[in-house]
């Protein structure tokens, strides 16, 4: 069973509704990379986090 992860604080200023954009904004080879180091320092609600942990395992 997967479990979708959401955000686990909401407020006005989450990134939620901007993962289409970001995900464009990422290196063409992402996926392909075998050493991806992703910091994320103002971590917030997570969704960023959330979904590039779900996207990329």
């Amino acid at each position: 069973m997967s479990v979708k992860a959401k955000p686990f604080i909401k407020w006005a200023g989450g990134k939620s509704q901007l993962i289409e954009s970001i995900e464009k904004c990422l290196h063409k080879n992402f996926t392909k990379k075998n050493n991806v180091t992703y910091i994320e320092p103002f971590v917030g609600g997570g969704a960023v986090l959330f979904w590039i942990l779900r996207q990329y395992p």
